[in-house]
């Protein structure tokens, strides 16, 4: 899913001009999705409601993961603009590996993986433009776009809830990949008027320990205050 995600903040980004363009345009399929999703199934969504109510595991800075002592820390990332708890054995992908994973112009710029390159972790501030108020919105048409670009197997959750005062979209899926399936969790947040798409994924084999894993990280987020903000730099 990684590689796709500039590809599909243009497409949300065409559909979202045809609602704002002249009348008499042919619509797409996403557009109309749009225009049908109704209030009632976005009020569904407790978007109020934080995340750590969903999630119930706890993050500690060392936990025994698949037999595995591993050591978690707040790390900030993208220019110091957010921070999230990461395994601290979490090192950037080498380029040949990125060229074989993500063989395409949309591969996200910061791809981050385990020792083995089992379990990958992206991070893409896209061009795609995002409010905090359009998130549920955004969320619905990740969804509508997921369903018709991805190979899925399996759909498991998503929603909209609430990380440090802030909305996070989310969708939990399976996709296949060559001998395997992957486990993705894929969630988003408006960051300085875009569209932050993160992207987790580990192997099926690996799924039981690693979902309620990625699932407690995603709720870590945080957007840090901007020195303009008058918020103090973090140094790596």
């Amino acid at each position: 899913m990684g590689h796709m995600d500039e590809q599909i903040a243009d497409m949300i980004n065409t559909a979202r001009k045809e609602q704002q363009g002249a009348s008499g345009l042919p619509k797409s399929d996403l557009h109309n999705y749009i225009e049908s999703e109704s209030s009632l199934e976005l009020e569904k969504r407790e978007t109020d409601t934080d995340a750590s109510i969903f999630f119930e595991l706890e993050l500690h800075p060392l936990m025994m993961l698949d037999e595995e002592r591993i050591a978690f820390a707040e790390r900030p990332l993208l220019n110091d603009k957010i921070s999230i708890w990461l395994p601290r054995t979490f090192t950037e992908m080498g380029e040949r590996e990125i060229e074989l994973k993500y063989p395409s112009s949309y591969r996200p710029p910061l791809i981050l993986t385990d020792p083995m390159g089992e379990i990958n972790f992206s991070f893409n501030l896209t061009a795609s433009e995002l409010t905090d108020e359009e998130l549920e919105a955004f969320t619905s048409e990740m969804i509508y776009i997921l369903h018709h670009t991805q190979k899925l197997t399996e759909w498991y959750a998503d929603g909209v809830c609430k990380v440090y005062g802030r909305r996070v979209g989310y969708c939990e899926f399976m996709t296949p990949a060559l001998n395997t399936r992957l486990y993705n969790l894929t969630f988003f947040a408006a960051l300085e008027g875009h569209a932050l798409i993160c992207s987790f994924n580990c192997t099926e084999e690996r799924m039981d320990t690693w979902r309620p894993v990625a699932q407690r990280m995603m709720t870590t987020l945080k957007i840090l205050p901007s020195e303009a903000e008058g918020g103090e730099a973090w140094s790596r």
